[in-house]
C-alpha cells in the first residue's frame, strides 16, 4: 500500500539531492541548467509566432471553449510538461509558467466576455485548473498544474488582471487514463466525470471562468471540465493551455502545413 506521505518525502529527498547535485535541462536532459540555450531557443523558434494563438481540435467536441495556447505540443517543451507533471521536475514552473501566463493573457484580451468581465470590475475572472484525479495528487504528493496555473496567474496579475485562482472542480467518479485513448473514447472516459465542488459553488455562480489545462488534445477534457462550470452556475468559460497537439490542436486559421488539419476559415472559433 502507497504511504499517504510517500510523494511530499519524495520531494523533500528530491530538493535535498538537487542542493548538491546539478540539474539537468527538463527538454534535452543535459546537465547544469534547468533549461538549457538550446531548449531555450528551440522554444522561441516553434512558439507561435506573434504570441499566443485560439486553437481548436479536430474534430471538436460539442461544448468545447475557446482556447488559447502559447505554443506547439512537441520537442522541448513537450519533454518539459511531461517531466515537470510526472518527473517531479517543479522547477521547470519557471520555464512554464511564463508560456501559461502568455496564453491567458491573449484569452483575457481576444475572448470579448473575459474581457467585458476584467473591464467592469470589480468582479475578478475566476481561473480553474483541471482538477487532477485524487490518486494522481496521491502518487506526485502534490497538483502540479494548480502550482502551475498560481504562478501563470501571478504573473498575468503584475499586467494589472484581477484574477482569483479557484480549484472549484473535483472528479465525481474514477477515469481511466487518457493516454493512448482516440477521440470518443476519451469523451466517453469523461462524460460527466466532473462537478463543482460545494464550497466553490458561491464563487462559480454567474462566474465568468478562464479553465486552465497543460495541453489541449482531443478537447474532451475541457469540454467536460466546461460543462461542469456551466452546470455550476458560470455564465461564460474560456481556456488557455501551455500547448497544444499538433494534428488536433491547432491555430484557427494559421498556415497549411503537410499533416496538420485546420479549421475552415467560415467556422472560425
Amino acid at each position: 500500500m502507497r504511504h499517504p506521505l510517500g510523494g511530499t518525502l519524495r520531494h523533500a529527498l528530491r530538493a535535498t539531492v538537487e542542493m548538491a547535485l546539478p540539474t539537468a535541462c527538463g527538454g534535452c536532459g543535459s546537465p547544469g541548467l534547468t533549461w538549457c540555450g538550446s531548449c531555450r531557443d528551440e522554444t522561441v523558434r516553434v512558439t507561435y509566432p506573434g504570441g499566443a494563438r485560439q486553437v481548436r481540435p479536430i474534430p471538436c467536441p460539442a461544448g468545447c471553449p475557446p482556447t488559447w495556447a502559447a505554443t506547439p505540443y512537441d520537442g522541448a517543451v513537450r519533454a518539459a510538461l511531461v517531466a515537470f507533471k510526472d518527473g517531479d521536475r517543479r522547477d521547470l514552473t519557471t520555464v512554464l509558467a511564463p508560456m501559461l501566463s502568455g496564453a491567458m493573457a491573449a484569452a483575457l484580451v481576444l475572448d470579448p466576455c473575459l474581457a467585458k468581465a476584467l473591464s467592469l470590475g470589480p468582479g475578478p475572472v475566476s481561473v480553474v485548473p483541471v482538477p487532477s484525479s485524487p490518486s494522481a495528487v496521491r502518487r506526485r504528493g502534490d497538483a502540479p498544474l494548480e502550482l502551475l496555473t498560481r504562478a501563470a496567474a501571478g504573473q498575468c496579475a503584475r499586467s494589472g488582471a484581477v484574477l482569483v485562482v479557484s480549484p472549484a472542480l473535483r472528479l465525481r467518479r474514477r477515469v481511466a487514463d487518457q493516454a493512448g485513448l482516440n477521440h470518443g473514447q476519451r469523451a466517453a472516459n469523461l462524460e460527466r466525470a466532473m462537478q463543482v465542488q460545494p464550497r466553490w459553488q458561491a464563487r462559480v455562480q454567474g462566474a465568468t471562468c478562464l479553465l486552465v489545462d497543460d495541453v489541449l488534445t482531443t478537447g474532451a477534457t475541457l469540454a467536460e471540465a466546461a460543462r461542469a462550470l456551466r452546470a455550476g452556475g458560470a455564465v461564460h468559460v474560456a481556456a488557455a493551455t501551455v500547448a497544444a497537439t499538433q494534428r488536433r490542436g491547432v491555430p484557427a486559421g494559421g498556415p497549411r502545413r503537410s499533416g496538420v488539419l485546420l479549421p475552415d476559415r467560415s467556422r472560425r472559433a
